[in-house]
């Protein structure tokens, strides 16, 4: 077969289904992408959580190292950027008597001292990212447009999903190293083959 006849189909149908904003709104690979992404949003939320509870109160302060936040804004930090992230989409209004956007009202509404504080603000945000998620269309997914702040540049849907992602499983690391230093074993990682 023609190398480059085989090239440009491998190359046109990825491209066609990201870039083409007028292909059908239900293919299958996007639904299958999106029911696949809730589910393991429902998974980091449950693990986020056990992390989170398995510090002690008294260990929202701690920090293994003195640049790095203590234990409960490093938390907040998760939290706050994906109600930045996932707002970005304009599908969900962000609840303003649990959450916020604005980095500076941060200790209004989670003081990074307080377990419970920051457990209701990190659980809030991460059930607003699941409201979001619920609204979440293939069409959104294609958008090029989505701005997080002024000057952050565009981003597509799916790019904005993937951030969110991995800066949850980044800071969240993170906090099960703040688990070790206190000599806390940390909570398992849920890892279930789906068979995908």
């Amino acid at each position: 077969m023609n190398r480059r006849i085989l090239l440009a189909g491998f190359i046109s149908t990825p491209l066609a289904l990201y870039q083409s904003p007028s292909a059908s709104p239900s293919s299958s690979f996007a639904s299958s992408w999106l029911t696949s992404f809730a589910a393991h949003w429902r998974d980091t939320e449950e693990y986020t959580l056990a992390v989170l509870d398995a510090m002690p109160a008294d260990g929202f302060e701690s920090k293994p190292h003195p640049v790095q936040r203590p234990f409960g804004d490093q938390l907040r930090h998760l939290a706050h950027a994906n109600v930045v992230y996932f707002k970005s989409f304009g599908l969900v209004a962000v609840p303003a008597a649990t959450l916020t956007t604005d980095r500076e009202a941060l200790d209004r509404y989670a003081t990074p001292a307080d377990k419970e504080a920051v457990r209701r603000f990190v659980l809030a945000s991460l059930q607003y990212v699941s409201s979001v998620l619920d609204k979440i269309t293939e069409a959104d997914l294609r958008r090029q447009d989505l701005t997080l702040w002024e000057g952050s540049g565009s981003h597509s849907g799916t790019d904005i999903c993937l951030r969110a992602y991995m800066h949850t499983a980044h800071h969240r690391g993170q906090a099960v190293v703040y688990l070790r230093v206190k000599g806390i074993t940390p909570p398992a990682w849920k890892f279930e083959p789906t068979g995908h």
